[in-house]
């Protein structure tokens, strides 16, 4: 399809869709294109406002494109996938002259940059663009505010204002991160555009538009139970951020009580440069941030209206990982590509956590911790995080303690008592043989040292192999990724991830599934009477949950 368009006019697409302007210029989701800029993919399912693509020139002409696309074929293997791009045949865009032309009758909602928002817009990426001064960007507001839209924007807007522009994106958000699975905070590089929501363009150390820098896990979607933790990881992380290029800082969405003294902390450790209120914010926060941070430059925005969502935030996590767990780099999509096989039927990593050289060194649990008599149940089917550790450095790894910032005596992380763990004789073995570090005198297990590891990514556990003393884990880590921390000590933590409930239920969603195969066993759930579906219930066996079943008696 082409279309021609005066300046002010605008065109609004649902689906996915390539974008190519053939003449003037345009903008769509803040990004600036022209004829020489290529074609770009974008992404904009209905659980999302959908980006408007604005003229900027009078006689501007664009070309938008339908394409194959792995990503919406994910509907196969669970409903949080359907319904929200078009119709299952046919192109895959669908062209919008008003709200009520979505052919799916959805609630639709347009993307709007009101001229306050524009205005800071245009202030923050001059200046980014100046390069006068070094920028660091923060977001602040409560959840739904559009913090990640604003970052969304001003990233879009940075990166082709001027060309080979570049910034960096520090993502502090664990419960909705921009470019990694939720529970992981990362510091990436982006070189290009970012076109459609969290879960349509994960990093990657591969990727040439998104590249991971260094990165880290939490292992659970709040800092709540560690925030000493948190503030030592974002910390850490920014000592790789290069200060000739901006930094846009992705901050969570807790404002008040602890959430305001960590984002007080970050101000500082980050050395802010700006801070982009979005109301409605406490006013002591406020009158502190005037008072006493006269280095940084406030600009403040009025409350924004709130847009209806076809999926809660749980969902919009769920829906995240899921395309995080499918995704591979290839050569398409620039350079992404979804698989639409069900999880059970990923050929497994394997690999040892017994014997002489063990691939798996200790396996941890942030937060509280199961015993270890039910450890292995709570594993199994559970999402892991995969850290390395730097060679030589395994005494400093299991000391958690921020020399810049102490934690203080009464918080039951605190490590530096009797019983803290060590690199060795913390380590105690199930039944299974899983070597398991043990907690400190509180109950709690103390977090790997972020100066001296690094979070790789997530897996899967897809079983336990107790007689050969193996793990199988689904990971989209590809060989080149594992490779280069196979030499290094492997850690998997477990902790507050969402159970992937999505995960077990693929099977059962794949259309690929002859009848027949339902009444074949299957990771994660169990038959239980011949009624129901296809004429069998399943049933999760054991699903593993967030907070362990059992812990240790006291």
């Amino acid at each position: 399809m082409e279309i021609k368009l005066l300046a002010g006019r605008s065109a609004m697409f649902v689906g996915e869709y390539l974008l190519e302007v053939l003449e003037g210029v345009v903008s769509v989701y803040g990004a600036l294109l022209h004829p020489g800029s290529g074609a770009h993919h974008v992404y904009a399912p209905s659980t999302h406002a959908l980006p408007q693509v604005v003229a900027r020139t009078d006689d501007t002409s664009i070309r938008i494109c339908s394409l194959p696309s792995s990503l919406k074929d994910l509907d196969k293997l669970s409903p949080l996938f359907r319904n929200i791009w078009t119709e299952p045949q046919g192109s895959s865009f669908s062209l919008l002259h008003t709200l009520a032309d979505d052919a799916l009758q959805r609630s639709v909602v347009p993307l709007e940059v009101e001229k306050p928002l524009q205005a800071v817009l245009s202030r923050l990426a001059l200046q980014a663009e100046s390069n006068a001064r070094h920028t660091r960007i923060m977001a602040i507001g409560s959840k739904s505010s559009g913090k990640s839209t604003l970052n969304r924007l001003l990233c879009n807007t940075i990166t082709t204002r001027s060309k080979g522009k570049h910034c960096l994106y520090l993502d502090l958000d664990p419960g909705q991160p921009e470019f990694g699975p939720p529970g992981q905070i990362s510091l990436v590089d982006v070189k290009g555009p970012i076109l459609g929501p969290p879960f349509t363009h994960p990093a990657s150390s591969q990727s040439k538009q998104y590249r991971v820098l260094r990165s880290h896990t939490i292992a659970a979607t709040t800092f709540r139970d560690d925030a000493a933790h948190y503030l030592f990881c974002a910390r850490d992380l920014v000592q790789y951020a290069d200060r000739r290029h901006p930094l846009i800082v992705n901050s969570s969405g807790w404002v008040s009580g602890l959430g305001s003294s960590v984002l007080i902390d970050l101000i500082s450790i980050l050395s802010i440069s700006d801070a982009v209120l979005l109301e409605p914010v406490e006013a002591a926060f406020t009158q502190w941030l005037q008072r006493d941070c006269t280095d940084v430059t406030c600009h403040r925005l009025p409350r924004q209206p709130s847009r209806p969502s076809s999926r809660t935030p749980a969902e919009t996590r769920s829906m995240q990982t899921m395309a995080y767990m499918h995704h591979k780099y290839g050569s398409s999509n620039n350079g992404i590509r979804w698989s639409t096989r069900p999880l059970s039927s990923f050929r497994p990593w394997t690999v040892s956590y017994a014997g002489d050289d063990p691939s798996i060194y200790a396996i941890v649990s942030y937060g509280q911790e199961p015993s270890l008599e039910f450890l292995s149940e709570v594993l199994d089917g559970s999402l892991v995080a995969i850290v390395a550790i730097e060679e030589n450095s395994l005494p400093e790894a299991f000391d958690s303690r921020d020399p810049a910032q102490p934690i203080p005596e009464f918080s039951p992380f605190h490590s530096t008592g009797p019983g803290a763990p060590t690199s060795e004789d913390s380590i105690q073995r199930t039944a299974e043989g899983l070597p398991y570090v043990s907690s400190n005198v509180h109950g709690y297990c103390t977090p790997l040292n972020p100066s001296v590891s690094e979070c790789i990514g997530l897996a899967l556990i897809r079983s336990i192999d107790t007689e050969a003393q193996q793990l199988q884990l689904v990971t989209p880590l590809s060989e080149d990724e594992i490779a280069v921390f196979m030499r290094k000590k492997v850690v998997l933590v477990r902790g507050g991830f969402d159970p992937p409930g999505w995960a077990y239920l693929e099977d059962i969603y794949s259309k690929d599934n002859a009848v027949g195969e339902l009444h074949h066993d299957r990771p994660w759930v169990s038959k239980k009477d011949m009624v129901g579906i296809e004429g069998a219930v399943w049933r999760l066996r054991h699903p593993p949950m967030a907070s362990a079943v059992a812990f240790r008696q006291t």
